[in-house]
Formats: C-alpha cells, structure tokens, sequence
C-alpha cells in the first residue's frame, strides 16, 4: 500500500471495462470509512485502486485553499494515476466505500481495465473542461444531475434516462467545486429545477428525477445535430 495513505477522515463516458474472474483473483478489496483520504496529491504511489461500492471524489487544491474536483468516481472506475510516481490528484471518500489494491501484474497500460480507465479519464476530463469553460450554471448543475443519476442510479444504473431516484453523495460545497459555481449558485439552481419539476428532493442527499428528458435538455445534452456528423452552428 501506498504511504500517502490514511484513515483520516459532463456526458456519458465509455463504461468501464469489467475484468474477468482470472484476471480479478490477484486483487485485495477493503471496506474505507465515510470522509476518508486515500491519497494526496503529489503524494507517492505504486498502486492502482478500483472503487467496489460508494462515491469517491479526486480533487486538486490550489495555493490559496481553494478546492478543485476533478473527478467523481462510482464503481468499476480505476484511480491512483501518477506523474514520476506522485499522485496527481487527492482521493476522498464521500460515503463506505470499498475498494480493490490491483495486482502488480494489472499495473499496465496494456491491460483492458487500465486502458478502458484511460480512455475514460481522458474522455470526461475533456467534456468537463467544455463544461467549466462553456457551460453556463444552470447547464453545469444539470449536467451534474444527469451523470450522477447514470453512476448511482438506485433503479439498477442502466445508464439511460428515466425516472429515478439516487443517493447525492456530494454536499452543495462539494457540487460547488466540482462545476466551478459558488454554493448560493448551486442552491439556487437545485430549487428552481424543483419549483419547473424536473428533480425532487425532500433530503439534501436524495434526489428524484422526475423528468429526464427536460433535464438533459437543460444540461445541453438534447441538441439535435445536422446530418454529415457537422457541428451546429452557434
């Protein structure tokens, strides 16, 4: 295990590729406690994790404090990525989580789940940086909602959209430095999606989607493209 560790308290992206049995013999799973860091930035590590069950937030700080996410992890997602074998980004948990160590014989680009982890990575770092820099906040709170219904969506995660419900892991302050928005932001886009009817919430962590469609329209995810594959003009 790494010695960065301690006990211390947007559009759909490629799925994860599942390992086979084989494959996953050599893995040791645990059981991590809600607001637990697993690694620090800039920290060293020689280990990759997959996330089993629960939420887990990578995040980078600036020299002010002030908090960047960078990611939110649901399972099957791999993280423990490093730069010269220093973490690139903090690992929290935001909920228990469980977790694998993968085997030294996994720790390779070659490997279908690492590389599957790479694409993934690349592809929601990239749609997130046309969120932050594009997105206005009522987009990039939707936008937050659908995805977060697709990980943790309590109907079986199908990944399509339907009415659902899910468990929000993420406080309006985590929301907040996840989508670049202040907190009143947030709060304020979350009551007026529920004052239209597109989400319900009766809790701050649970949160129902009452109409999908309506939804990922306000994310910017309903735009119809002209035929040829073309972008559409602004």
């Amino acid at each position: 295990m790494p010695d960065t560790q301690s006990t211390a308290a947007a559009s759909a992206a490629p799925p994860p590729v599942t390992l086979t049995r084989q494959q996953r013999l050599p893995t040791r799973s645990r059981v991590v406690g809600e607001n637990s860091t697993l690694l620090y930035e800039g920290g060293r590590n020689r280990s990759l994790y997959r996330v089993l069950d629960g939420c887990i937030v990578l995040s980078q700080l600036l020299d002010d404090g002030r908090r960047q996410i960078t990611d939110v992890l649901g399972p099957g997602r791999v993280f423990g990525f490093t730069i010269d074998g220093r973490n690139i980004a903090t690992a929290e948990t935001l909920s228990i989580a469980r977790i694998e160590t993968l085997a030294d014989q996994e720790l390779n680009a070659s490997n279908p789940s690492v590389a599957s982890e790479l694409r993934t990575a690349l592809h929601r770092l990239q749609a997130h940086v046309t969120l932050l820099g594009r997105k206005t906040a009522s987009e990039k709170v939707a936008s937050a909602l659908v995805e977060l219904g697709r990980v943790f969506d309590r109907n079986g995660g199908s990944g399509v959209p339907a009415r659902l419900g899910f468990h929000l892991y993420l406080t309006r302050a985590d929301l907040a430095d996840w989508l670049g928005l202040t907190v009143e932001t947030v709060s304020r886009c979350l009551n007026r999606f529920k004052r239209e009817g597109l989400i319900d919430f009766n809790h701050p962590k649970s949160m129902r989607v009452l109409d999908p469609e309506r939804l990922e329209a306000a994310a910017g995810f309903a735009r119809h493209r002209p035929r040829g594959g073309t972008h559409p003009q602004n």
